[in-house]
């Protein structure tokens, strides 16, 4: 473990610190995590007839989201659409 200065506030932090402990700042060594869900939210019918099916079951969304690994926002837009549509 060694001390690098904070490259906000110049007070020395450890190397392993995800943030300094004075200001809060992230550390320059903390890797951003990636997530596993896409962000472009392209739908496929096939998307679209699964998402139905199970919204039809009263599915919780946020389960929805999981299954068809896309984002909340995403799948409620989709699902007003859907409706909308039938």
């Amino acid at each position: 473990m060694t001390l690098e200065p904070c490259y906000e506030c110049n007070k020395e932090i450890s190397t392993l610190a995800r943030s300094c402990p004075n200001c809060g700042a992230p550390s320059k060594n903390t890797k951003k995590k990636t997530s596993s869900i896409p962000t472009t939210s392209e739908w496929t019918a096939e998307d679209d007839k699964k998402l139905l099916s199970l919204y039809k079951k009263r599915v919780p969304e946020f389960a929805l989201a999981k299954i068809l690994k896309k984002r909340l926002p995403a799948v409620r837009e989709r699902i007003i659409l859907l409706m909308k549509k039938n």
